[in-house]
């Protein structure tokens, strides 16, 4: 449960904690499945809570909430925007949905998430928002497009040498893998070529029937994997290798 203390004691406690004279657990009911430890009451409005053995304030608890939900993002040089630094993986969707719908399981929480329809993200996008207060949502084309050459007109994201940035049906073994082991582009983004399709915003077509993908996956061979090519599925396909990464307007 959470604990108040009077303002004298909030502000003792507060001072010898930060000074590192007090551990935090002294003040907690060993009881509690969840200890929380709160400083309600600090004449300073400083909120510290321990939330298992990790002992921070309500905003920075946030953060790492949003962090595990949401990953890395980088912001694309000269441009209004910011996209993931890595496709969403498994444990991400896991965060905010509670579930995971993957077929690659096996692979682990830190490969990207599959199995997932446009429609199926557009959800997770409302909770995810929900939760974090923010606007995150699915790249448009030309931003997924400019991110994915990194500053550099090269065949796939980020080199000419498909096997440097990529997995593909040549060197995945058929199955997805770990987000991050290949190498980065310019812009320090990952797996934007191969591993798993990656749904972008836009319709692919003038009569509005799909979706466009990017990017190519570990099914496809080398012509499907460059940079220049797309695809498009209707909103409700899933398939093993589809999957996404997050974009969000900027100031």
């Amino acid at each position: 449960g959470v604990i108040p203390l009077p303002p004298a004691e909030a502000r003792q406690f507060k001072q010898q904690f930060v000074a590192g004279l007090i551990r935090p657990e002294a003040r907690v009911k060993t009881a509690s499945a969840a200890p929380q430890l709160a400083l309600l009451n600090d004449a300073d409005n400083l909120r510290l809570v321990l939330f298992g053995a990790a002992f921070m304030t309500q905003q920075e608890h946030q953060k790492r909430q949003e962090r595990q939900m949401v990953g890395e993002m980088i912001r694309i040089p000269d441009r209004n925007y910011e996209i993931g630094k890595f496709e969403v993986t498994q444990a991400q969707w896991r965060a905010v949905m509670g579930s995971n719908p993957s077929h690659f399981t096996a692979c682990g929480d830190n490969c990207p998430v599959e199995g997932v329809s446009w429609n199926d993200i557009q959800e997770f996008l409302q909770k995810l928002n929900a939760k974090t207060g923010k606007n995150y949502r699915l790249p448009t084309e030309a931003e997924w497009e400019y991110a994915c050459y990194g500053g550099n007109q090269t065949e796939y994201c980020g080199s000419n040498d498909i096997n440097a940035v990529a997995w593909y049906d040549s060197n995945s073994g058929n199955t997805t893998h770990p987000v991050g082991q290949k190498q980065a582009n310019g812009y320090g983004l990952y797996d934007m070529s191969g591993n798993v399709w990656e749904w972008n915003q836009d319709w692919s077509d003038s009569s509005q029937q799909h979706r466009v993908l990017r990017g190519g996956s570990w099914f496809y061979d080398a012509q499907y994997t460059r940079a220049a090519y797309r695809i498009g599925y209707t909103p409700a396909e899933r398939d093993y290798d589809l999957g996404f990464r997050l974009a969000r307007t900027l100031p």
